[in-house]
């Protein structure tokens, strides 16, 4: 629907009012929430860290507890008799573990009761009756043998259990936390047998207050506290006015280690969270796909003097819901936008009063002028009277009005010059028309005239010139039709393997006849590797002919010039390279970055000295040109190497070529005549002009 000067300029007078007050809120919005989302997520990474430096200080005082315990007297000297016992061998080991689930604590009045009655798990057994949140404490030898417990556990020998490796650490010993995980030997603080469990392993040594170097490793103790009693360590630390909604634990993969002992938001994290856990999980995120608590913090709980080998790195997550974050600052913006539409109403009603006056009236009025010159009314002009009551008053509308009436004027004269140019374009393109075809018609009559001709004439020469003129005939017509249709299309062009080693023989015998006349070598190596290229024929049987006669041109007499083909590595996969060289004086290193521009010779028209194949002659320097753009178009690219020595240009098209439909599409006639830039280019010397 087609909007008048009133409407628009309603709309104007809205957006006016209504863009700066939206931007206003947009930006409060936009800085606001994320100066929230900021110091929310900090403040919920605090809290995070906080409770892991919590979790962190109950485990190390678990640990400490145990340490005490276990260096209550007479503790050191009874692991220093058991350890006079020989270690026991492989067969006594599986013989004791088999017979280890049958034994009934009750009854056995064997190796399970001297176990479980020793004065080490006496004392276990009374913290344990005092403190349920040990589940389970055992204790071995340094064989791994099992010497005191707190209840029957599930197996005999520990030695070949990780917690217990990591904890003996090749004798020396270390504090560590093993894992958190399920026990179907801890008991509950309930009294039922299983639960969930966060395994304390402790070194115990003869004197533990003295250095390392001078104390003796007698016994690994391995004390499973209570999950649940830890878990809950995670909700004693908080803010006073605004608790986080969601508090749980997880492992370095994302899955929460919370089991069935309380409520996590989710099993496993959202792929954004879990990526913020794998670059280092100190920080917050917000997390879209983790709907009702999209603000996540999260903080590594590191376990200080307590190892985590041999487990999974913890961390604690700390969740809000992000609408819950953000609702004093939408609340904010609603207050802002309903002062903000109150105050722009008002100054809309007047500002609309005075603009339809004073200027949807004159605007009409010009629109009703654009009108008649559209209608084709070139002679129309609008009336400039001045002052009073006046359609245009003495302002920015009354002058716009006047450069109306001389924009009009100035429309109708170039309109005029526009169709003496196209009738001049139109007599142009005929003459050139009638006189490129005129000699082409006579080389066509002359050479079939004399085909027809006994003995003297030499047929192969004349049907090469046959041939060349057919060609140069379908080049015209190409050409004109693209001038005509201002489009550059494929006009016949095939793509198939062509044998590089034919092409340089057909190309060198076209030149053969210049070749001698300027007493030049020529040179051809076509390498095993590059023996054919998947291209256009005419095109590159075209890219070589002017190739090798600028070459010709550009090398003295008694020269050398030469094809050489290979196979490269490019940027974009591996290529055929055709390599043509002369032993000319080179390019001038000024005329280099101009070389592929079309009717570039490298010396004005005063200087310019033509002819076929004399030495330092020039064409109207378009050989170069069409040589770049055939090459692009079958998706290369052309180098040049000059120095004084000589000059080689190299052509480079790839082995899997893309479709002729990809490559020449959308290409315009106008790229063909544009100035390029050589792909790579090297110069050196200062002899030789530009090739045409």
């Amino acid at each position: 629907m087609r909007l008048g000067i009133r409407a628009k300029l309603v709309s104007t007078l809205l957006l006016a009012g209504m863009l700066p007050l939206a931007m206003t809120l947009a930006v409060v919005l936009f800085e606001g929430v994320g100066l929230r989302i900021q110091s929310k997520g900090q403040m919920y990474r605090a809290l995070a860290a906080q409770q892991a430096r919590h979790l962190v200080s109950v485990l190390e005082a678990q640990a400490d507890l145990g340490n005490a315990i276990n260096s209550l007297p007479g503790i050191a000297d009874f692991l220093e008799q058991a350890n006079t016992v020989s270690p026991l061998n492989d067969q006594q080991i599986g013989r004791i573990e088999a017979t280890w689930p049958a034994l009934d604590p009750e009854k056995d009045r064997g190796l399970l009761a001297t176990i479980l009655g020793n004065k080490l798990s006496t004392h276990w057994k009374s913290v344990r009756r005092n403190d349920p949140r040990f589940s389970e404490v055992m204790i071995t030898d340094r064989s791994g043998r099992l010497v005191a417990a707190t209840g029957k556990t599930s197996d005999y020998f520990q030695a070949d259990e990780d917690w217990w490796k990591n904890c003996y650490d090749g004798g020396k010993g270390r504090a560590l936390i093993s894992r958190l995980g399920r026990d179907d030997s801890a008991i509950s603080p309930e009294g039922k047998q299983g639960t969930l469990v966060v395994d304390l392993c402790l070194p115990i040594y003869d004197r533990p207050e003295k250095p390392p170097a001078e104390r003796k490793l007698l016994g690994i103790a391995k004390m499973s506290i209570d999950a649940s009693w830890v878990i809950r360590q995670l909700q004693t630390t908080g803010h006073a006015e605004e608790l986080p909604r969601a508090t749980w634990l997880v492992d370095e993969t994302g899955e929460s280690m919370m089991g069935d002992v309380a409520r996590a938001p989710v099993s496993r994290l959202p792929a954004a969270s879990a990526a913020k856990l794998r670059a280092g999980g100190d920080g917050w995120v917000m997390d879209e796909d983790l709907v009702g608590y999209e603000m996540v913090a999260m903080s590594p709980v590191e376990q200080g003097r307590l190892k985590a080998e041999g487990t999974r790195r913890w961390f604690v997550m700390v969740a809000a819901e992000k609408m819950s974050v953000l609702q004093p600052v939408y609340r904010m913006a609603w207050q802002l936008g309903g002062i903000g539409v109150a105050v722009i109403a008002a100054c809309f009603l007047g500002g609309l009063l005075i603009a339809r006056r004073e200027i949807i009236r004159p605007m009409v009025q010009l629109g009703l002028a654009v009108d008649q010159v559209k209608a084709g009314n070139r002679e129309y002009r609008l009336s400039e009277e001045r002052g009073g009551r006046a359609t245009f008053r003495d302002d920015e509308i009354g002058q716009l009005a006047r450069d109306f009436n001389l924009m009009a004027r100035h429309l109708e004269h170039q309109l005029r010059r526009m169709e003496e140019s196209d009738e001049l374009k139109r007599q142009f393109i005929d003459l050139a028309s009638h006189e490129l075809r005129t000699p082409v018609t006579y080389i066509l009559g002359a050479a079939q005239l004399a085909q027809r001709q006994d003995g003297h004439p030499d047929p192969a020469l004349l049907a090469r010139i046959s041939s060349k003129a057919q060609r140069l005939n379908r080049i015209i017509e190409n050409m004109f039709k693209l001038l005509a249709s201002d489009r550059f299309e494929a006009l016949g062009r095939e793509l198939s393997d062509i044998d590089l080693r034919a092409l340089t023989d057909t190309v060198y015998r076209e030149h053969e006849p210049f070749l001698r006349e300027r007493s030049q070598t020529y040179s051809a190596h076509v390498s095993d590797d590059a023996t054919s290229v998947y291209a256009d024929g005419d095109l590159l049987r075209d890219i070589l002919s002017n190739l090798l006669s600028n070459a010709i041109r550009f090398s003295p007499d008694g020269g050398s010039v030469g094809i050489r083909t290979s196979r490269v590595a490019t940027q974009r996969g591996q290529a055929i390279e055709i390599a043509v060289s002369d032993t000319g004086p080179g390019i001038p290193a000024d005329d280099v970055p101009h070389l592929f521009k079309p009717f570039f010779t490298g010396v004005d028209v005063a200087h310019h000295s033509s002819g076929e194949y004399q030495f330092m002659s020039r064409g109207m320097g378009l050989g170069l040109s069409v040589v770049k753009r055939f090459v692009e178009l079958q998706g290369g690219g052309v180098l040049v190497d000059t120095s004084s020595k000589g000059t080689t240009i190299r052509v480079r098209l790839p082995i899997e070529a893309a479709p002729a439909s990809e490559r020449l599409k959308g290409a315009s006639m106008k790229s063909l005549t544009a100035g390029t830039e050589p792909a790579a280019t090297s110069a050196g010397g200062n002899g030789r002009p530009a090739a045409s």
